[in-house]
C-alpha cells in the first residue's frame, strides 16, 4: 500500500492523477536540485531524493526508472525556466539586439535563480562524460540555443545590420562559449569576474565585429 501523501486541491476536491504525477515530479526535481548542491551528483541516490521530496522510497526509481533519467529531466526543466526569461526579454528583436538582451536576460535568470544555474553547470559537466545516460539532453539544449542564435545574425544580416560575410554558425558557437564560459567562473568563484561588466564587454564586442558599417 502506498504511503505517499494524497494532495487535495484548494478547493478540498482530490486532485486527477496527472495533477499528483506533476507534484510529486517537481517535488523530487527540487529535492534533487538542493541534495545536487549539497553532496554532488555521484552520491545523491534515487532514494534520498524521493524520502526528501517527502514520497515512499521506490517512487523516485519508478518515476524516472535511474539517476541518469531524474537528471534528464531536471536539465529539461531548469532550461524551460531560461527559455522563459530568453522569450520575455528577447520577443521578436533579431540580430545585434537581440543577442545583446539574451545577454541580459541570462544574467537576470542567473541572478534570480543561481542554484539552479549551478545544478545546470554541474549536470553540463557531468555530461561530457562518454558513459553519461544525460549526455543527449545537454547536446540538444546547446544546440538549440546555437540555432537560436545563428537564427539571429542570419535576420540581422537580412535587415542589413550584420556584415554579409559574417557567419552565423560560428558566431553562434563562440557566443554560447562565452555564456558557458562565464557562467561556470561566476559560479565557481564569483569574486574573480565581474558578470555584469563582461557582459557589457561583450555587448561592444558584438557591435564592434559583425556591425555592417558600409550601411548607409
Amino acid at each position: 500500500m502506498s504511503t505517499d501523501p494524497q494532495p487535495v486541491a484548494e478547493n478540498g476536491q482530490s486532485l486527477t492523477q496527472a495533477e499528483r504525477t506533476a507534484i510529486s515530479d517537481k517535488a523530487m526535481i527540487d529535492a534533487a536540485i538542493e541534495l545536487i548542491l549539497e553532496h554532488g551528483t555521484d552520491k545523491t541516490t534515487l532514494q534520498a531524493i524521493g524520502e526528501k521530496a517527502g514520497y515512499s522510497r521506490g517512487l523516485a526509481t519508478y518515476r524516472f526508472g535511474s539517476k541518469a533519467g531524474l537528471y534528464d529531466e531536471v536539465c529539461k526543466s531548469i532550461s524551460r525556466d531560461w527559455l522563459g526569461y530568453l522569450k520575455e526579454g528577447v520577443g521578436d528583436k533579431v540580430g545585434i539586439d537581440a543577442m545583446c538582451t539574451a545577454l541580459d536576460s541570462f544574467f537576470q535568470f542567473v541572478s534570480d535563480s543561481p542554484r539552479d544555474a549551478r545544478v545546470l553547470q554541474i549536470l553540463y559537466c557531468g555530461a561530457a562524460s562518454p558513459r553519461s545516460e544525460y549526455r543527449q539532453t545537454s547536446i540538444n539544449i546547446h544546440r538549440r540555443q546555437q540555432d537560436d542564435v545563428a537564427d539571429w545574425v542570419r535576420a540581422g544580416m537580412k535587415t542589413g545590420e550584420i556584415r554579409k560575410n559574417a557567419d552565423p554558425r560560428s558566431i553562434a558557437a563562440h557566443y554560447i562559449a562565452y555564456i558557458s564560459g562565464m557562467t561556470y567562473l561566476w559560479l565557481i568563484d564569483p569574486k574573480s569576474v565581474d558578470f555584469r561588466k563582461a557582459n557589457e564587454d561583450m555587448k561592444e564586442h558584438l557591435q564592434l565585429s559583425l556591425e555592417n558599417r558600409t550601411a548607409t
